[in-house]
C-alpha cells in the first residue's frame, strides 16, 4: 500500500489496441469529454451539464495532479481515424468530481462508453488494456472497481477481464484483482 501519490508521468499517456486508442485527455476537448460522460453515464439519472463539465474537470485535474487517470477511449476505422466513444482508466479510490483524495492506499478501474458503442467488447479490450498498463507502470499489489449492483453488463467486463467479485453491499459490487492474477504478469 502507498501513503504517498503513486510515482508521476509513469502511466502511459497513450496505448493502443488492436481496435483502439485510449490516450491522455486534453484540455482542449473537455467540451466533449463533458458531452460522452453524459450520453455514457448509466447512473439511474442522467449526468446534469453541470455533472458532466465536472467530470470532464476531474479528468483532467487527475492527470495534472497525479500523471495518470481516465484515458479517452477511442474505435479506429480502416482509415485510422479515431472516433472517441467513451473512457477506460484509473482514479485513487477515493478522488471524485470536487474531492481528492486523502489517502492514496487503492487505485480504482473505471470505464464507461457512449450507447451505440455498447455490445461490441470495446469497453473489455480497453479495460484490459488499462490494466496491462497499471501493472506495467505501478508497483500495486492489486486494482479495484465497482458497479451498481443493476448494471450485470459492467460486472461482466470486470469479470472477463479477470476481476474477482470481492463484495456485494446494498445497490455496489466491488472487484479487485491481483497482481499474481493478471495474466500478462504471470511468470
Amino acid at each position: 500500500m502507498y501513503s504517498a501519490p503513486l510515482p508521476l508521468n509513469v502511466f502511459p499517456r497513450r496505448i493502443e489496441t488492436a481496435r483502439l486508442v485510449l490516450q491522455a485527455p486534453r484540455t482542449d476537448a473537455s467540451a466533449l469529454y463533458a458531452r460522452q460522460a453524459r450520453e455514457a453515464c448509466t447512473q439511474r439519472e442522467p449526468l446534469t451539464d453541470g455533472q458532466g463539465g465536472a467530470f470532464a474537470n476531474f479528468m483532467l485535474g487527475h492527470w495534472e495532479r497525479y500523471g495518470f487517470g481516465f484515458l479517452v477511449m477511442s474505435v479506429l476505422d480502416a482509415s485510422g481515424e479515431a472516433t472517441p466513444i467513451g473512457h477506460a482508466g484509473f482514479k485513487y479510490v477515493d478522488a471524485w468530481p470536487d474531492h481528492w483524495p486523502t489517502n492514496y492506499d487503492a487505485i480504482e478501474l473505471g470505464y464507461s462508453q457512449v450507447p451505440s458503442a455498447r455490445g461490441h467488447g470495446y469497453a473489455t479490450e480497453g479495460a484490459g488494456a488499462a490494466l496491462t498498463a497499471a501493472f506495467t507502470a505501478f508497483d500495486v499489489s492489486g486494482i479495484s472497481a465497482k458497479c451498481r449492483d443493476d448494471n450485470p453488463k459492467s460486472a461482466a467486463v470486470l469479470l472477463r477481464c479477470g476481476m474477482r467479485e470481492v463484495e456485494s453491499t446494498g445497490d455496489m459490487r466491488r472487484f479487485r484483482i491481483e497482481r499474481s492474477a493478471w495474466p500478462r504478469h504471470k511468470g
